[in-house]
């Protein structure tokens, strides 16, 4: 019997992972106007943790600046884009159906996403369904996140509940492969916008009333 939903945030709960990738690819172009865009694999950089994130950025850029340094300009490059930002129209709002579904359900929520803590309550305060979740696990309480299995393996240990009893939905590569290696079943939220591998998930659906769908399925 179902016991929770886990959800990742960026391209789950609010359409920003496309968002992230863009900024990300316009960062390494800024760095570095000279890069061969037909030679340089941007899609790895969807759904990566920070650390993974600056390493890849410094590898694009073809820079030896430290990783602190790499990080203290992205950084500054992403806050300046984020800026006029709006969560709310983001929102994929009809993720409230399955929400309201599982609490009627005593069905448990978390949030389990590399972000850090206090970007995931921004987040989650914006869109105003923080308090509907039960758990909420950033990448930040890990040695390693996603594609490490700690962040789900910590998760359900909060939310007591075994892998088999679960179901995580997931957008990116890393966050599938982290989710399926902690031995719970996941569902992909199919993205069609650059090149991610999905393959490993065990369901894909197009959009949250699928997903809606799938759970109530799985729930039987």
């Amino acid at each position: 019997m179902l016991k929770a939903i886990i959800f990742d945030m960026d391209g789950v709960i609010v359409d920003t992972e496309f968002q992230d990738f863009r900024i990300q690819q316009e960062f390494i172009k800024k760095e570095n106007p000279t890069i061969d865009h037909a030679a340089t694999n941007f899609d790895e950089l969807i759904g990566q943790s920070y650390d993974m994130l600056y390493k890849t950025l410094r590898k694009s850029i073809g820079s030896n600046d430290s990783l602190s340094d790499i990080k203290e300009r992205f950084e500054k490059f992403n806050d300046a884009a984020y800026e006029s930002v709006n969560y709310q129209q983001l929102f994929r709002k009809d993720i409230l159906s399955i929400l309201t579904w599982a609490k009627a359900n005593n069905i448990s929520l978390a949030v389990a996403s590399s972000s850090t803590h206090e970007h995931i309550l921004e987040v989650l305060t914006s869109c105003g369904i923080k308090e509907y979740f039960d758990v909420i696990y950033s990448g930040e309480f890990v040695a390693e996140s996603k594609p490490n299995p700690a962040i789900y393996l910590n998760t359900l240990q909060k939310l007591k509940v075994k892998p088999e009893q679960a179901i995580a939905i997931e957008d990116s590569y890393y966050g599938i492969t982290a989710a399926k290696a902690a031995g719970i079943t996941t569902i992909a939220y199919k993205e069609t916008r650059a090149e991610v591998d999905q393959s490993d998930a065990d369901y894909l659906a197009e959009d949250m009333l699928e997903i809606y769908e799938l759970i109530k399925d799985l729930n039987k």
